[in-house]
């Protein structure tokens, strides 16, 4: 969910606080920190929701998991983005994201910009320390109507696109 809104009622009156993701403009490269790698998704790239059932007969698509392949601006690494979230290199660097910080896309119908903290990069991704997940297309969970308890367990593979960027210390 995109915003959240929080009622707090104080002595008699209502007080109302939005809270909302910052913008993909607010979204900067981590201080001290240098753009090591860039990649972008090929075609065929997709978000992976799966129709949940939750409390009181209520239905959501739930995710999104990954299933992306990425290719680096001069096509001499790819890597497989997936649940986790993961990135492996096809050379056997591995890293995997945590804590991911939401930005509003700058396109409608796109999946968040994000910025994850990276944990456990080995041999090229070692050094990695941020993950950006930036100038995003699709990927956006289906219609609610669409998860019910007849779709049950149900995945839905949502094409998309993105630029990846990891930063950290050369």
């Amino acid at each position: 969910m995109r915003h959240t809104i929080f009622l707090l009622l104080l002595a008699g009156g209502c007080f109302a606080w939005a809270q909302t993701i910052p913008a993909a403009s607010e979204l900067q490269a981590p201080a001290g920190q240098v753009k090591l790698f860039e990649f972008k998704t090929l075609p065929a790239s997709v978000q992976i929701y799966t129709c949940k059932a939750g409390a009181s007969d209520t239905f959501t698509w739930a995710g999104p998991d990954p299933d992306a392949i990425l290719q680096s601006r001069d096509k001499s690494l790819t890597v497989h983005h997936y649940k986790g979230p993961t990135w492996e290199a096809t050379d056997g660097s591995i890293v995997k994201g945590s804590n991911a910080k939401h930005f509003r896309p700058t396109r409608e119908k796109a999946v968040d910009w994000l910025e994850l903290t990276a944990k456990s990069g080995t041999q090229q991704f070692a050094n990695i320390a941020f993950i950006h997940r930036i100038e995003t297309e699709g990927g956006v969970p289906p219609d609610p109507a669409t998860c019910d308890a007849t779709h049950t367990g149900e995945q839905v593979r949502v094409p998309y696109s993105a630029t990846y960027e990891f930063y950290g210390t050369k």
